[in-house]
């Protein structure tokens, strides 16, 4: 046995180790990773996208605001918000409903709704109506005797009674003599009627007819005839119509709406 032997044989019997067995190991290097294998783990680690949240913002926001306020607000005030907001509903939907079912008129009534009235069922643009249609008639009619229709009723009524006070004739056509005045001094100018002062009362000025006058009334003796054939109506029913007509204007006058 050589002498190194005997060293080592000595070492190993009073426990120290050979040199080599004192010296610590060099720890392995890990394998180098390769790049494509970086790249999937970096793939890994990335979180998987919500297709919700990117296409709007907004409900990512959402439901990050949502989930600290829920859990920070206790339950019982949790429980009153929910009450609350079933309590609400029923006067939302109401609202909706009547906001949904809004007439586009801004208040104005709708063609036909209850309440309206036709034009054509209104009575008193059937008097008006009926007014101007008589007039019609009547114009054919006076221009022949060169009269105008209130012209024509003044004239009527002196036809009646000749030789009459002006107040007499403002009664009878229910005129004032403000309106009736420059009327009779057109019917003077024509030669139909003379107007004197009456001798016992100058502030009263009497109306007559004049020859002319008179014998205007012959000309319009057929008015009657022609008016009647043009309502279409039987005497009798001209007649009650008539007497309808004054009663509704009586009434109308005392009851103030004249």
């Amino acid at each position: 046995m050589t002498e190194t032997s005997d060293q080592m044989s000595l070492l190993d019997a009073i426990g120290f180790s050979t040199p080599e067995a004192t010296n610590p190991r060099k720890k392995d290097k890990p394998a180098k990773v390769g790049k494509s294998e970086k790249k999937s783990r970096k793939k890994a680690d990335k979180p998987a996208r919500d297709p919700v949240s990117e296409a709007d913002p907004s409900a990512q926001d959402a439901e990050t605001y949502a989930g600290p306020t829920s859990a920070a607000t206790p339950a019982p005030v949790q429980a009153e918000a929910s009450a609350q907001a079933r309590a609400d509903a029923p006067a939302a939907q109401a609202d909706e409903a009547s906001m949904g079912n809004a007439d586009p008129t801004d208040g104005e009534l709708p063609d036909g709704a209850p309440g309206t009235l036709p034009l054509d069922r209104f009575l008193c643009f059937a008097l008006y109506s009926a007014n101007h249609a008589m007039h019609g008639v009547y114009k054919a009619l006076l221009k022949e005797a060169g009269l105008t229709y209130p012209q024509f009723l003044a004239m009527t009524v002196l036809w009646e009674t000749n030789n009459v006070p002006v107040g007499a004739i403002t009664s009878k056509l229910q005129l004032d003599t403000n309106t009736l005045t420059p009327l009779l001094k057109r019917l003077e100018a024509m030669g139909l009627v003379t107007r004197t002062r009456n001798v016992k009362d100058e502030r009263q000025v009497i109306l007559k007819l004049t020859r002319k006058g008179r014998a205007l009334q012959k000309k319009t003796e057929h008015f009657s005839t022609c008016i009647l054939s043009s309502t279409g109506l039987k005497l009798e029913e001209v007649m009650e119509l008539q007497q309808k007509i004054m009663r509704l204007r009586d009434n109308l006058r005392e009851a103030g709406l004249d």
